[in-house]
């Protein structure tokens, strides 16, 4: 019995994580249409908008880093204390934010879907969890 609560529960989890995942995608969807109604967005190629757009994801990784108070090099003062404060910490959510934005937007372009990504994940997540097994 209770393995089949564990089962409910993990399938009750997995419907809402995709629930959300669709949700994202489709508010995603709707805003790269508002914004490519008014920008030569479309008249890419679907290589150039994911082209575009992973540069735009790195730079926001930059500035979640910088965030962060990592310096350009990628190195941190080790001798220094860093603890961030609430407010710096919301500004690090916010970049990351703007990461997703950027990886969903790609990943719409590209012509990914919620249901793909999940499972394309699984798939990596599994080949990933062996490599580390092994000590990859």
């Amino acid at each position: 019995m209770r393995a089949h609560r564990q089962r409910y529960y993990l399938r009750t989890r997995v419907t809402h994580c995709m629930d959300r995942l669709d949700k994202i995608f489709e508010l995603q969807a709707s805003f790269d249409e508002s914004v490519q109604n008014r920008a030569p967005f479309n008249e890419w190629s679907k290589e150039d908008r994911v082209i575009a757009l992973l540069g735009h994801l790195i730079q926001e990784s930059y500035e979640t880093r910088n965030t962060l108070g990592v310096v350009i090099t990628g190195e941190r003062k080790w001798w220094k204390k860093h603890t961030l404060s609430a407010e710096k910490w919301s500004s690090v959510h916010e970049e990351l934010i703007d990461c997703l934005h950027f990886l969903v937007s790609a990943m719409i372009s590209a012509g990914l879907t919620p249901q793909t990504v999940i499972e394309a994940y699984e798939k990596k997540n599994l080949i990933n969890r062996k490599r580390q097994a092994e000590s990859y």
